[in-house]
């Protein structure tokens, strides 16, 4: 029996709402959360004493993984314009990521 792990997106967005509170998600921290550069995110769920440590691992490891659920966890309570605006970013990431890894 396999047990499924938490969604602790709802949680996450709170511990975040104050980042995408006016307007979304900055254009380089966007870049930097699309590149995986996920650190700053994982210490301040660490300072914020809401998650235990292996929870703040699990969390990690996904979203080194797979970053854009980092993304969708701080957009969880935007507005829908705010929600797009970022996507549209992200996008253009993912377009422009395989360019970066030919040379």
């Amino acid at each position: 029996m396999q047990v499924e792990s938490p969604d602790y997106r709802d949680l996450v967005a709170a511990v975040f709402s104050y980042e995408v509170v006016d307007g979304g998600i900055d254009p380089d921290s966007l870049r930097r959360i699309h590149a995986g550069d996920i650190a700053e995110w994982v210490t301040a769920l660490d300072r914020s004493g809401m998650f235990g440590k292996t929870v703040i691992a699990t969390l990690s490891d996904q979203w080194q993984r797979k970053p854009r659920l980092l993304l969708e966890a701080l957009l969880e309570d935007v507005d829908d314009v705010t929600r797009r605006r970022c996507l549209v970013a992200w996008s253009a990431l993912d377009r422009r990521s395989p360019l970066t890894q030919i040379g």
